[in-house]
């Protein structure tokens, strides 16, 4: 962890042959990021970490667990993601924290995808009671919903995949309330008009 750097300077010592004296002056530190984690320097003290108890791994090599923390320290202090992305502890921990709600309200893209991930796109849809205004034939293209928030008011959102690194994903897309088809509203999501945004649609 944090050990990237030393990677790289490492690199062009051992596997390059490049032997100059700062080498030896950045041994303390490549000892560092062998044998710790996380550190904090400062001109009168360094606060090292151990390294986690353990780390766990979707099949992309991105920190996830469904069932409890991604990254746990011997002391309990703990780290949890989805997919890569870091999202509150509670929402594995106490699965009744996460409601639709929460999810869609989530300002950062990743962490919404994460928690309507977790929940399950058809339990949001349908504890919101979202009606569909417009399904495309691609599901890259998706459908609208239009949802009552609470303490939100009406919006809509796309609701679309993609097949990145060949596998499908599900998210939705918070999109301006005027948007009338799931076609007006992908094209505005890559700043589009319409009749300007045409994807290629594979089947």
């Amino acid at each position: 962890m944090w050990a990237t750097w030393s990677c790289y300077l490492s690199a062009y010592r051992d596997i390059l042959g490049l032997d100059i004296p700062e080498h030896e002056k950045f041994s303390a530190w490549e000892d560092c990021s062998i044998h710790g984690g996380f550190r904090v320097m400062h001109e009168e003290f360094c606060i090292v970490s151990d390294f986690p108890e353990f780390i766990k791994m979707d099949e992309e090599n991105r920190p996830h667990s469904q069932i409890g923390p991604s990254h746990r320290w011997r002391d309990g202090w703990s780290l949890y993601h989805w997919h890569g992305t870091e999202i509150p502890g509670e929402w594995i921990e106490r699965p009744e924290s996460l409601t639709p709600a929460v999810a869609l309200q989530q300002e950062n893209l990743d962490k919404r995808m994460a928690a309507c991930e977790i929940l399950g796109w058809h339990k949001i849809l349908k504890e919101l009671n979202a009606v569909s205004i417009n399904k495309h034939e691609s599901e890259m293209i998706g459908e609208l919903f239009e949802v009552d928030l609470p303490d939100s008011g009406k919006e809509r959102f796309l609701v679309c995949c993609d097949y990145a690194g060949g596998k499908q994903r599900t998210f939705a897309l918070n999109v301006p309330i005027e948007m009338k088809t799931a076609h007006q509203a992908n094209s505005w999501t890559w700043g589009y008009e319409p009749n300007q945004y045409q994807p290629e649609i594979e089947t």
